[in-house]
C-alpha cells in the first residue's frame, strides 16, 4: 500500500517538472522576446495617486501559532569542596544587665535664705502637706528687703516686701475646689526728688492687701468653672479699696461644636483722703457686668470662635450708666501639618482699673488718684506661630488697637504754693487718661538646643498716637528680653535673664509764680542678671545671684535711680515632714 502511494506521488512530480521545463523553453524563443519588448515612451501623470481605505485589504484569517512542547532536561549541581583548617574559636556570650536608674526623690517642702550688698535679705518658705486622698494644704512665705544706699539721694530708699499665702485644694470625682487666703505688705519710700530741698519729708509709704479667693472646676456638666474673689487694699494714709469679683464659665455642646459663655460681675469701691491739689475727699466706685458668648467651630485645619462681649457699667460716683459691646473673634488655620499655624483675633474689652493694680506697676504713685475704667473698642492681631525646626519655635504677630481712657503714669507737679506733703515735691506720680492708638509688632523665639540648654528671646516694637497728651508718658517704643537656662552638669545650673527697655518721656512741672515745665527723656537701659546653683546633696543647695551686672544706675521712673551692681549668696533646703 505504501509503495503504490509512493509511485503515485512520483508520477505527479514528473508531470509537473515536464510542464515547467516546456514553458521555460518557450520563454527563450527570440520571437517571443521581440513581442515582449517595451517601447520607450513618455508617461504623464495627470493626477497623483490618493489611497483610499477601500484599497486596503485585510487578512482573511488570523495566523495560527504552533507551540511545541519540549521536555525539560534535569540538571544536577555538585560542589567540589576542599576542607580548610581554621583556628577561630568563638567567645562565650555574656548577658548584659540593664542598669536600673535610681528614682529621684521629690520633696514636698522647700526653703531658701540669702544675703547681699545694700543690706539685702531674700528668703522664702514653701510648705505642702497631703491631708488625704485628693486633699492638700499648702503655705507660702516670701520676704525681700533692702536697707538701701543709692548714692546721691536726700531721702531714705529702703524697701521691704512680705507675702503670706495659704492654699487648700480638694479634688473630688465631679469637681475640684481651690481656696486661697493671702496677705501682702509692701513698704517703699518716695525718694525721687528732682531738686534739693530743705523741707523735712517722711517719704515712707506702706501698702497692705488682704485677699480671699475660691474657685470650683467641674469635670462634667454645663458649668465649667466658677470663682469668687474678695480683696481689700489700703495704705499708710488711710486710703481703702474694696473689690469683689464673681466669674463663671458655661459650655454647651451642639452638633459636635461648642458654645461657651462667660459671665462676670466686678464691684469696686474706694476712697482717697484728699485730692492732689486740695484736701477734699476723693471717692470712686463702679459696678461692671459682662457677658461673653462665643461659638466654636472646627473643620479640618480650620478653627474659628465667633462671639461678642457685652458690658454694662454703673458708675455710682459720677452717676454714669453706659453700655458697651465688643467683638470677640478668634481664628486659626494649620498651614503645614500643625507645624506652622496662622491665627487672627479681633477683640475688645472694658478694663477695671484699681489702686492696687497701679501700685503693683508703679509703687511711687501718690494716694490722690482718679480711678476710672479703660475701654478697648477693638484690638486686631494677625500672626503666625510654629516650629522652624525640631529645636526652634517661633511666634510672630502684629496688632493694632484703639484704647480709650488709657491710664498713663506722669510725674506730679512740684507744689511750692500749697501745703507740704510727703509726696508733692515732684517725688510721686499721678494718672492721666487719654485716647491712644497703638501699633505693635511682637516676635518671640524659643531654642531648645538640647536637654541641658534652653533660650527664650522676645521683642516688642510700639508706635503710639495720643489724642490730648503731647506723648504717651513713660511708655517705651521698644523692649526686649532674653531668658537662659543651662544645665552645666548634674550639680551645676546657670540661669540668666536680660532686659532691654527703650527710652521714655516724662515731665517735671514746678508750680510757682512762674510755672515751668521741663520735658524729661529717660534713657534706655540694659539689665543683666545671673543665678548659679550648686546642688550639694539631694536636699541641700547653694546659689549665687548677680543683678544689674553692668552696674548701671539707670532710672526706671523719672528721678528714681535703681541700685547698681548687686550680689547675693545663699543656701536652699528641701525636706519632708
Amino acid at each position: 500500500m505504501m509503495n503504490i502511494k509512493l509511485k503515485y506521488y512520483l508520477s505527479l512530480l514528473f508531470i509537473l517538472a515536464a510542464v515547467l521545463y516546456g514553458q521555460k523553453i518557450e520563454a527563450q524563443n527570440p520571437k517571443t522576446r521581440l513581442l515582449d519588448s517595451i517601447d520607450t515612451q513618455v508617461v504623464t501623470i495627470v493626477k497623483p495617486y490618493t489611497p483610499k481605505i477601500s484599497d486596503a485589504f485585510k487578512l482573511k484569517q488570523a495566523p495560527s501559532i504552533m507551540v511545541s512542547e519540549d521536555s525539560q532536561k534535569s540538571i544536577k549541581y555538585t560542589i567540589f569542596s576542599i576542607p580548610v583548617a581554621s583556628t577561630f574559636t568563638p567567645a562565650k556570650g555574656n548577658s548584659i544587665g540593664v542598669k536600673r536608674l535610681k528614682k529621684k526623690k521629690l520633696f514636698q517642702n522647700y526653703t531658701s535664705l540669702s544675703f547681699g550688698n545694700y543690706g539685702t535679705v531674700l528668703g522664702d518658705l514653701y510648705l505642702n502637706h497631703k491631708l488625704g486622698k485628693g486633699e492638700t494644704l499648702a503655705g507660702y512665705v516670701e520676704h525681700h528687703s533692702s536697707q538701701g544706699g543709692i548714692d546721691g539721694l536726700q531721702l531714705e530708699d529702703s524697701f521691704s516686701n512680705n507675702k503670706v499665702r495659704v492654699n487648700y485644694v480638694q479634688a473630688l470625682k465631679t469637681f475640684t475646689w481651690n481656696t486661697d487666703l493671702a496677705y501682702a505688705r509692701q513698704a517703699i519710700n518716695w525718694y525721687g526728688l528732682p531738686y534739693p530741698t530743705t523741707f523735712s519729708i517722711n517719704s515712707k509709704q506702706v501698702y497692705s492687701e488682704l485677699s480671699l479667693s475660691s474657685d470650683v472646676q467641674f469635670t462634667k456638666g454645663v458649668f465649667q468653672i466658677g470663682s469668687i474673689d474678695f480683696q481689700r487694699f489700703s495704705d499708710a494714709y488711710g486710703c481703702q479699696e474694696y473689690r469683689l469679683e464673681a466669674d463663671s464659665s458655661l459650655q454647651l455642646n451642639l452638633f459636635d461644636q461648642s458654645i461657651n459663655t462667660n459671665l462676670s460681675i466686678d464691684y469696686l469701691n474706694g476712697e482717697f483722703n484728699q485730692n492732689y491739689l486740695d484736701p477734699e475727699l476723693n471717692s470712686y466706685g463702679n459696678t461692671l457686668f459682662q457677658v461673653a458668648p462665643s461659638y466654636k467651630y472646627s473643620h479640618g485645619d480650620l478653627a474659628v470662635s465667633v462671639g461678642v462681649r457685652a458690658a454694662f457699667l454703673i458708675d455710682s460716683n459720677r452717676d454714669v450708666n453706659k453700655f458697651y459691646i465688643y467683638p470677640n473673634i478668634e481664628a486659626s488655620y494649620s498651614v503645614v501639618n500643625s507645624i506652622v499655624l496662622a491665627y487672627a483675633q479681633l477683640k475688645g474689652d472694658l478694663i477695671q482699673n484699681t489702686y492696687s493694680d497701679f501700685a503693683q506697676i508703679n509703687p511711687f504713685i501718690s494716694p490722690t488718684l482718679e480711678i476710672r475704667p479703660s475701654s478697648t473698642p477693638y484690638k486686631l492681631i494677625v500672626g503666625s506661630k510654629g516650629k522652624l525646626s525640631e529645636s526652634i519655635a517661633y511666634n510672630l504677630n502684629g496688632s493694632y488697637s484703639k484704647q480709650n481712657d488709657k491710664a498713663l503714669f506722669r510725674s506730679n507737679t512740684i507744689l511750692n504754693l500749697s501745703a507740704l506733703t510727703n509726696y508733692n515735691q515732684g517725688n510721686s506720680f499721678g494718672i492721666v487718661y487719654d485716647d491712644v492708638d497703638v501699633f505693635n509688632v511682637s516676635g518671640a523665639l524659643e531654642f531648645d538646643m538640647s536637654e541641658k540648654l534652653m533660650l527664650r528671646l522676645k521683642g516688642d516694637l510700639y508706635k503710639y498716637s495720643s489724642n490730648l497728651e503731647p506723648t504717651v508718658w513713660n511708655l517705651p517704643n521698644f523692649e526686649a528680653s532674653l531668658f537662659l537656662d543651662y544645665q552645666i552638669s548634674d550639680k551645676w545650673t546657670l540661669v540668666g535673664t536680660f532686659f532691654y527697655y527703650g527710652a521714655r518721656q516724662d515731665s517735671t512741672t514746678n508750680d510757682s509764680l512762674l510755672s515751668e515745665t521741663t520735658n524729661e527723656t529717660l534713657d534706655s537701659f540694659f539689665d543683666a542678671n545671673f543665678q548659679l546653683d550648686y546642688q550639694v546633696s539631694s536636699q541641700w543647695g547653694a546659689f549665687l545671684k548677680v543683678n544689674n551686672m553692668t552696674n548701671s544706675n539707670y532710672s526706671r521712673w523719672n528721678h528714681y535711680p535703681v541700685q547698681g551692681f548687686q550680689i547675693l549668696g545663699g543656701a536652699s533646703y528641701k525636706f519632708d515632714f
